[in-house]
């Protein structure tokens, strides 16, 4: 049995969505900070694009981070000319993910650009190598980025819970924590 070109080009979408379509979505999510139609798209757009050039890539190992590079660059720059989902409707998206409301001010206050950073450094783990793909930046500038976005995190987070009644931290919150305590722990060995 002889496989047409349009048939192999279908297999290798919906391997690139297996492998990539769920965990690039959450990516989306976090990024656009609860848009779904517009994480959904921007998810989908950069699978179609990786799924194409899938055979060209130089190093396949990377695809994930060279897919979130993608979803990055095809953020709209302005979203106050589209109508998007309310932020009641962003923070309850957002809380099926673990993010909690005070999470979600701290987000809502850094660019597209830190949350990239902060969701795909400090929650999804990954290598400074993949990080200079994603933001598009070398590893000076990528280490930087991180290390700030860590700390203003972390200290608006603080200030945040200052003000009210820090509820129990959501899972994303949990994952950065743990993250930043191991990287403390190791720095002042």
């Amino acid at each position: 049995m002889t496989l047409r070109a349009s048939d192999h080009e279908g297999m290798l979408r919906a391997a690139f969505r297996d492998a990539h379509g769920a965990r690039l979505n959450g990516f989306a999510l976090l990024v656009t900070l609860g848009d779904e139609a517009l994480a959904a798209s921007l998810a989908a757009d950069a699978l179609d694009t990786g799924a194409r050039h899938a055979d060209t890539l130089r190093h396949p190992e990377r695809a994930a981070a060279w897919l979130r590079g993608r979803v990055l660059r095809n953020v709209p720059r302005r979203t106050s000319r589209r109508a998007g989902p309310s932020e009641d409707e962003r923070r309850t998206t957002l809380a099926a993910l673990g993010v909690d409301g005070a999470t979600f001010d701290v987000l809502e206050r850094f660019n597209v650009r830190q949350r990239a950073a902060l969701v795909a450094g400090e929650v999804e783990g990954l290598a400074p190598l993949d990080l200079e793909l994603v933001l598009g930046s070398s590893a000076g500038s990528v280490r930087r980025r991180l290390s700030d976005t860590r700390r203003l995190f972390l200290g608006r987070r603080a200030a945040a819970a200052e003000r009210t009644v820090a509820p129990h931290p959501g899972t994303l919150e949990q994952r950065i924590r743990t993250i930043v305590d191991q990287a403390l722990t190791r720095s002042a060995r």
